[in-house]
């Protein structure tokens, strides 16, 4: 492997995630896509195997594929093996788990490390209400598909949403532990612009609430390398252990500090930041060399969104909230 690359604020650039389609049978309605919209291009296998070879030729060693819903694709797991000659590091998949009982074991076969799944909520009223897809059972279903071929740790991804599922965390985190899962609360996120937006306030809830009541109970605080999200080790009643991830992105200066992710989109783009549309340099119809001319030039237009100045007016946000 090829020394990393760094941009001009010091941050390494180890990982990709990749967006593989930009569809998806559930209707969240908190999703932001990737960024992009549900006509958009899907990039095919030989592309993003290409994509892959020069990145990981250059010090990126870890690959997230989503969506989209990434199983939606047939040939996905032809994409996790390509991806599998290229990278020996982690390699994960964003799933809802619709279609993961069926699909989890070629999956693991092909080289695939772990799975995250998006399971915002545990009551079955609430789940319709998010997704519009009477499912829960299914993705249960799913998580112990991938448990079972050892498809691990697994993450459950939880978006935490003021008013529909704060109540809900103490459950999830129960069936998580249960499951030797971690539990990954969220933060609904968007752009500065967005803020104001009414449906952004409606939803939005600043999860510090729930990061300290979890750091008050701790017995173990551990950081994730990307974004140095915290790892919180909590007892549970049962005697068991709990963990819970904290991915806290809303004008977190730290969290852009420590991004070391290059976003690639499914219209065959780079794509520097989720909140950059200001950032998509395409690579579509390239050859090799273009293609990591074009990889450098994103790389070099890396910029943290949030900043150390971003997080006072945040503190105003949250006292009128």
């Amino acid at each position: 492997m090829e020394t990393v690359l760094y941009d001009t604020f010091g941050r390494p650039l180890n990982s990709l995630r990749i967006q593989v389609n930009a569809s998806c049978n559930f209707k969240c309605f908190f999703c932001h896509m990737e960024g992009t919209d549900e006509n958009a291009l899907t990039l095919s296998p030989e592309e993003i195997e290409r994509v892959v070879a020069m990145a990981a030729d250059n010090g990126v060693n870890r690959v997230k594929f989503t969506g989209g819903e990434p199983l939606l694709r047939k040939d996905i797991e032809d994409i996790v093996r390509r991806t599998r000659k290229h990278v020996s590091g982690d390699i994960s998949l964003t799933t809802n788990a619709f279609f993961l009982k069926e699909r989890a074991e070629g999956l693991k076969e092909a080289g695939l490390n772990r799975i995250n799944i998006s399971m915002h909520s545990i009551e079955r009223e609430h789940f319709v209400e998010i997704t519009k897809v009477d499912a829960l059972d299914v993705v249960e279903e799913g998580i112990d598909a991938a448990l079972d071929v050892g498809l691990s740790p697994i993450k459950v991804n939880f978006v935490v949403l003021k008013g529909v599922n704060v109540h809900q965390i103490g459950s999830m985190l129960d069936f998580t532990s249960k499951k030797g899962a971690i539990l990954q609360l969220i933060e609904y996120e968007t752009g500065r612009s967005g803020e104001s937006a009414g449906y952004y306030q409606k939803y939005h809830y600043d999860i510090r609430v729930i990061e300290d009541k979890m750091l008050g109970i701790s017995t173990k605080v551990e950081y994730n390398s990307l974004h140095n999200r915290k790892r919180i080790h909590v007892s549970m009643p049962d005697g068991g252990e709990g963990v819970v991830e904290i991915v806290r992105p809303q004008r977190n200066a730290d969290f852009c500090n420590h991004c070391t992710r290059m976003r690639v989109t499914s219209k065959g783009e780079f794509q520097t930041c989720l909140n950059r549309h200001d950032q998509l340099f395409s690579f579509k119809g390239k050859d090799d060399n273009e293609i990591f001319d074009t990889f450098r030039d994103a790389m070099k237009s890396r910029v943290p969104y949030w900043r150390e100045k971003d997080e006072g007016s945040y503190q105003v946000l949250r006292e009128i909230s």
